[in-house]
């Protein structure tokens, strides 16, 4: 076995990991594959693998960017979520692993050739992955950004769904004509507080999109504003779900109820409040 490759990974993780990365080793190996492009299985078994002259240039430039905490999917250019490999810029957040459950309860509460809206779509990842994972649904996008709106057409057009997904820009429902109703609504709007905001890590702060993090009112305004226009945009037997900060549940619940609608609480794959979801059915 060539030990180069090994070599040069732990070397990168070791600078990754005094710049405080906690995943360093994985994100090395990472760096390592695109720099060179070529899988981490070829490189470690290839005895005469080799980092071409250019190869090192762009893996020494991607490592000092790492060290300044810029998100590797930004140095990458691109995100995995769920069977997606979706573009990823500093104009949209990076998606979640979290956000893969509401994508599941949402294909699982559509009905068939039901309608889907993702409210503040970002990369598309919630709308794409259902318009994959559910071929027979209809899907619209929203977002206030237009540059994240452009990401996500690139994505859909990468994913093969720039003919099944309607992207609009729009400030939460506003662009859509007064009597447009969906089956499902999700809607991961920002929620972080300007309290919250300078504590959080470097990646997110200083690099994840402000007008996507940020909402006045405790991080609940563009939440509230939503819940409050569901009785007007879900179908008789329709149902919404909104991600948030897990000592926002239980008060966003709360309103979906005064609201007229039965509501629950799901948790994250930590076992945190994650979700509130919205039943129409009325009491």
């Amino acid at each position: 076995m060539n030990p180069e490759i090994p070599n040069e990974r732990r070397r990168i993780a070791a600078e990754l990991s005094a710049a405080g990365i906690p995943a360093a080793e994985a994100e090395a190996r990472l760096l390592l594959e695109a720099a060179a492009e070529r899988r981490w299985f070829d490189l470690e078994t290839d005895p005469a693998a080799r980092l071409r002259p250019e190869a090192r240039e762009r893996l020494a430039a991607w490592c000092a960017r790492r060290c300044r905490r810029e998100p590797l999917q930004y140095i990458l250019g691109y995100a995995f979520f769920r069977d997606l490999t979706l573009e990823t810029t500093p104009d949209v957040l990076i998606p979640r692993p979290e956000t893969e459950l509401l994508v599941d309860w949402a294909c699982d509460r559509l009905p068939r050739a039901g309608t889907m809206l993702d409210l503040g779509t970002g990369s598309g990842a919630i709308a794409l992955s259902v318009a994959a994972e559910r071929s027979d649904a209809h899907v619209t996008a929203l977002d206030l950004s237009e540059a994240a709106l452009s990401v996500a057409r690139r994505n859909a057009l990468r994913c093969g769904a720039a003919e099944r997904v309607e992207f609009l820009r729009s400030d939460l429902f506003a662009a859509l004509g007064p009597g447009r109703r969906f089956d499902v609504i999700c809607a991961n709007l920002p929620y972080v507080t300007e309290e919250e905001f300078p504590s959080l890590d470097p990646e997110v702060r200083d690099h994840e999109p402000r007008l996507a993090l940020v909402a006045p009112d405790a991080g609940l305004a563009l939440i509230r504003r939503a819940a409050r226009e569901l009785p007007r945009r879900l179908t008789e037997n329709g149902a919404a779900i909104f991600e948030l900060s897990p000592p926002q549940a239980s008060g966003i619940a709360r309103l979906l109820e005064e609201l007229g609608f039965r509501s629950a609480v799901l948790r994250d794959l930590a076992g945190r409040d994650r979700f509130v979801t919205a039943e129409a059915e009325r009491r």
